[in-house]
């Protein structure tokens, strides 16, 4: 196996499952960039795969543009192309460095579109990466929640290293908390299956408090793990109740987020490529939905338009894809 690849693995890069059934996915195609014909508030989710600016101390973790504030530069400005043809009002982006590379691209490439860069520093000082987002509504409070849970049946407990909690108001009024998350990857890992349902729990706990505080949820991110209800394209099933946790959220079923996923043909739920064999082509079983958006029911009921966003090659730019919901203003 290459050396990075072998550095990928050994990092808990996020890789696709072995799939248990479903279709045999079609080779991959760049598509056009999005055309939005519905009027809106657009929410999205985007994993950056180290958004970094190439300077000082960036972790552990390998990756290309490294100590290359260059390089750097043209991915975040990759990055920030992809970004500008979502026309989200909130974008979420996980493997962002810091609040100062978030604001960075802000101001380099998407100054005209109106986003202030929110980030809350985390725990993560292997990769250094945490949880970014960008707003174009006025960020009222904000924070990350340090809470852990037990560890299988052990007396362990775990937290999540890379999380964000950010509270606003819609333009109706609606007051909304949105939670962003990355969570523990190797969704497939079994080592890793009692850690990852730990971190679900504490952002069930977190979702929990922000309904009984009377706002709407929305928890989106890197899940790294998959839908327990809706298959995605390559048939996959979780081997953990990670969604289904934190779906449930409320006392009842009917608090319980929705997963947008079912929004879209099974050929399209796709959020990242892993190149399993290394040979740099798409091949069947190389893509997965690990990354999701959650909605209270009152937001889901208000969903005018779902687009899981494939318009970049996963090799160049990053090896996820973005997924933008749209919710009647």
């Amino acid at each position: 196996m290459p050396r990075l690849l072998v550095l990928l693995a050994l990092l808990g890069a996020c890789a696709s499952p072995a799939p248990t059934s479903g279709p045999t996915a079609s080779p991959f195609e760049v598509e056009a960039p999005p055309v939005w014909s519905a009027d809106g508030i657009r929410i999205a989710t985007f994993n950056g795969e180290f958004l970094f600016d190439g300077e000082g101390d960036e972790g552990e973790a390998t990756f290309a543009w490294k100590g290359d504030p260059a390089a750097a530069r043209a991915h975040r400005d990759a990055i920030a192309a992809v970004v500008r043809t979502l026309d989200a009002d909130l974008v979420l982006i996980p493997e962002t460095e810091n609040l100062a590379t978030l604001q960075r691209m802000a101001d380099e490439s998407l100054a005209d579109l109106g986003y202030d860069a929110v980030l809350v520093d985390g725990l993560d000082s292997f990769t250094g990466q945490d949880v970014g987002l960008l707003s174009r509504f006025p960020v009222e409070a904000e924070g990350r929640t340090n809470e852990r849970a037990t560890v299988g049946v052990s007396d362990a407990r775990y937290g999540v290293s890379k999380n964000l909690w950010a509270r606003l108001t819609l333009p109706d009024g609606t007051p909304v908390t949105v939670i962003g998350v990355h969570f523990l990857a190797r969704p497939d890992d079994v080592d890793r299956r009692d850690r990852r349902e730990a971190q679900a729990e504490v952002i069930r706990q977190l979702v929990q408090q922000e309904i009984e505080a009377g706002r709407q949820v929305i928890a989106l991110g890197d899940f790294n793990d998959l839908d327990d209800q809706v298959q995605d394209r390559g048939g996959y099933r979780p081997i953990t109740d990670v969604l289904a946790t934190v779906k449930r959220a409320g006392p009842g079923p009917e608090d319980d987020l929705v997963n947008v996923i079912g929004d879209v043909p099974q050929a399209e739920r796709f959020t990242s490529f892993y190149d399993r064999n290394g040979d740099g082509q798409f091949d069947a079983g190389e893509f997965s939905a690990i990354d999701h958006v959650l909605l209270s029911p009152a937001l889901y009921r208000r969903v005018v338009d779902v687009r899981y966003v494939h318009s970049h090659d996963p090799r160049t730019v990053s090896d996820h894809f973005p997924i933008v919901v749209t919710l009647a203003e």
